[in-house]
């Protein structure tokens, strides 16, 4: 991650560089503007970015740390919610096995992977004790978090974080920020399952106890994972919300515990969906010669009370205890209350196997207890994932999108008059588009989607048919995905927009994300970010009229290169994203007459029908006091209909005279019923074995006919919406 070239401050020697407590105000409380306008407005951002930051060196102070404010006072606290004293996701069976992210400050990957496991344990009914587990892998989502998009990427080529660094496991170290993993997952970029991409190099060199035994994979060797594997998913993510946190700010800056933040985690958990958070940690990982200034190593409790301790570390909450004894934190700096978080960390656990054998924490387990009023405690997020095809191998599926830099968090503004974002894309190929997203920030932000088929030549990104117009209100910040009642069909080529209006209170909210540039590193960087842009991809409505962003994002820089700090941050397109199947080969609209099938046998209809180039189903086997049983009573679509070649017509074959209605059988002179049976037939069918009836009484060859219909109709039916091949 880039610094800007502002004084050399005090840098924060962290694995973890982690965002700091995104503290609730008021909801939508930002005055929203009338007068300024969006390009002046980010720029006045950037400008202020880059202030607190000369002032502070905080790292974190080049973020908007405003972005994700939330909170009307405790109201926002769950009023009618009613939590029990004590809860713990590991009892439920959904909290996968504590792992050990050494070699690398890699600990955000294996936060938010732990919070993801637990949540599609849950959600698929799977417990350990079933011996089901989810294992994803932390490695592919560390690795894309900080690799561009290569060359051949198309007009996103280049986009992403690029480091300067001469070996290229060096960007293990740089630490990272939870926001990065929602960011990754939603553009299609993993989880994968960590058989897929193991946490190891390529050689598997290991670091080795005094007895020769492994304890973890060393840093040497090739850590890279293969520019194939980026897109490649075991699901898909649905949402993530970033909640309130416990340690808030009151007016005046002061560190003010919150209810809200408390009740917001528990409701997630109750959920069954663990929650990652950052905190301010003794170590940023095993093995650092620290001071224990905040957790008492022999409770394992641990408590941040320096309110200015920033961020140094990403775990997983995974219950609660109420009643857990504030006299368990260490004497002399102890919380006013009790109560405390149950912890998954990422330092491995005596009772796991090699790779993930350490001991630390309770019992050496791998677990500790955090205060509720832990200062430090920030960006509470979870996930949720569509888990119906998990495990199964599925076909492709397709995600319109243009932004590929990985957020550090977005930034936001608000206007109070009609505001509204818009991506335009071009169907690559055939395709049904299905469901939308879009990102927000402030709690209780309402999206509306709008899908624009879009005319030849299209002004704006409304200059077409309207598809659909779906709205939902978010609870919270993050990462949204909103389910199409229908999909709609993308021809190859075809032009279509998706357009997001974000309003949260009065206000209308414009928000992208942005990162440091190569001119904002400082000595020492390895990361610089860039963004890219292009113009036809991404608009802004304000004002009554659409602007092409990447003029804006142009106008937004060049006011930056105006200032002492120069032009420091890259920007994205709006991350607004259209996800789709692809549809098949459309068909071939070549016109040809229905046959008449009345009266011909199952085999002649089917060899009539193929002449024709059309296909043939059999419907349900009817009575016809007309049509002898076998042959075809009729047909859904009349004879001389003209038909696209491939079309399917559906025909009913005749089980002769209902024997509920026939006459009295009378002997013949001959001796012999009337009426005899017909002669035995195979009813062959194309694909189908040929099914014979045999002959007998009318009545028994009347059921033996429709026993043979009957099977040929239900085989039939199971193929009835294929499409052609």
């Amino acid at each position: 991650m880039g610094r800007t070239p502002c004084a050399q401050l005090a840098r924060c020697a962290v694995a973890c560089a982690l965002a700091l407590g995104l503290v609730p105000a008021v909801a939508c409380a930002e005055e929203p503007s009338s007068e300024s306008g969006v390009v002046e407005l980010f720029a006045d951002k950037a400008a202020e970015a880059t202030a607190r930051y000369a002032a502070t060196g905080n790292r974190n102070d080049l973020r908007d740390v405003s972005a994700y404010e939330s909170d009307a006072g405790d109201a926002m606290a769950l009023a009618n919610e009613t939590f029990p004293p004590s809860y713990d996701l590991r009892e439920k069976g959904v909290v996968t096995p504590v792992k050990f992210q050494n070699p690398w400050g890699t600990c955000w990957s294996f936060g938010a992977v732990a919070a993801c496991e637990t949540s599609i344990m849950s959600e698929l009914g799977w417990t350990v004790d079933d011996g089901r587990t989810v294992d994803l892998s932390e490695l592919h989502t560390a690795w894309f978090a900080y690799t561009p998009l290569p060359a051949d990427a198309g007009s996103q080529a280049g986009e992403g974080r690029h480091s300067i660094a001469s070996d290229p496991n060096a960007i293990f170290d740089l630490g990272g920020l939870l926001y990065t993993v929602t960011s990754v997952l939603s553009s299609g970029v993993g989880p994968v399952t960590e058989e897929e991409v193991p946490y190891r190099s390529k050689q598997g060199v290991t670091v080795n106890d005094s007895s020769g035994n492994p304890v973890f994979y060393a840093p040497e060797g090739d850590w890279s994972v293969d520019e194939d594997l980026r897109f490649l998913q075991a699901l898909e993510l649905q949402e993530s919300s970033v909640l309130p946190s416990p340690a808030s700010e009151d007016a005046e800056g002061s560190y003010r515990y919150s209810q809200a933040g408390t009740d917001a985690i528990k409701k997630e958990l109750l959920a069954g969906r663990a929650v990652e958070i950052a905190f301010a940690a003794d170590q940023s990982m095993p093995g650092q010669e620290t001071i224990a200034k905040y957790i008492n190593t022999d409770t394992w409790a641990h408590y941040t009370y320096d309110e200015d301790a920033e961020a140094t570390h990403a775990v997983a909450i995974v219950g609660w205890d109420d009643s857990y004894p504030k006299e368990s934190f260490i004497e002399g700096h102890r919380p006013e209350r009790d109560g405390a978080w149950i912890v998954k960390n990422s330092w491995g656990s005596i009772t796991e196997e090699f790779p993930n054998k350490f001991a630390w924490g309770e019992n050496g387990e791998g677990y500790f207890h955090l205060s509720y009023e832990d200062k430090s405690i920030c960006v509470p997020e979870s996930f949720n994932f569509y888990t119906e095809s998990y495990g199964q191998t599925a076909d492709y599926y397709l995600i319109n999108q243009y932004d590929y830099l990985p957020s550090d968090g977005v930034t936001s503004v608000q206007k109070n008059t009609e505001t509204a974002m818009a991506n335009v894309f071009e169907a690559e190929e055939g395709q049904r588009v299905r469901s939308l997203s879009c990102e927000t920030a402030k709690p209780g932000t309402t999206a509306t989607y709008e899908l624009y088929r879009l005319e030849d030549g299209f002004a704006n990104p409304r200059d077409g048919e309207l598809l659909t117009t779906v709205s939902k209100t978010y609870e919270y910040g993050g990462y949204h995905r909103i389910e199409l009642d229908e999909g709609f069909p993308m021809a190859q080529g075809e032009r279509f927009s998706v357009v997001v209006t974000e309003r949260c209170g009065d206000a209308y909210e414009v928000l992208t994300d942005k990162a440091t540039n190569r001119q904002g590193m400082e000595e020492g960087d390895i990361i610089y970010s860039v963004g890219v842009v292009n113009p036809g991809e991404s608009y802004l409505f304000e004002d009554g009229a659409w602007t092409d962003w990447s003029d804006s994002v142009d106008a937004i820089k060049a006011a930056a290169a105006a200032t002492p700090e120069g032009d420091v941050f890259d920007y994205d397109n709006f991350a607004i994203k259209a996800y789709a199947d692809p549809m098949g080969e459309p068909p071939i609209h070549e016109a040809t007459s229905v046959p008449d099938l009345a009266g011909l046998t199952e085999a002649e209809a089917l060899a009539a029908l193929e002449r024709a180039g059309l296909r043939g189903e059999a419907g349900e086997a009817e009575y016809s006091d007309t049509v002898e049983a076998g042959r075809v009573a009729r047909q859904d679509t009349p004879a001389g209909t003209e038909a696209d070649r491939g079309y399917l017509v559906t025909y009913f074959l005749s089980l002769g005279k209902d024997p509920a209605t026939a006459a009295p059988v009378k002997p013949a002179s001959d001796g012999k019923p009337s009426g005899t049976a017909p002669d035995p037939k195979r009813l062959a069918s194309t694909g189908d074995d040929a099914i014979p009836v045999t002959a007998g009484l009318a009545t028994v060859a009347a059921l033996g006919a429709c026993t043979a219909a009957a099977a040929f109709a239900a085989r039939r039916r199971k193929r009835r919406n294929e499409p052609l091949r």
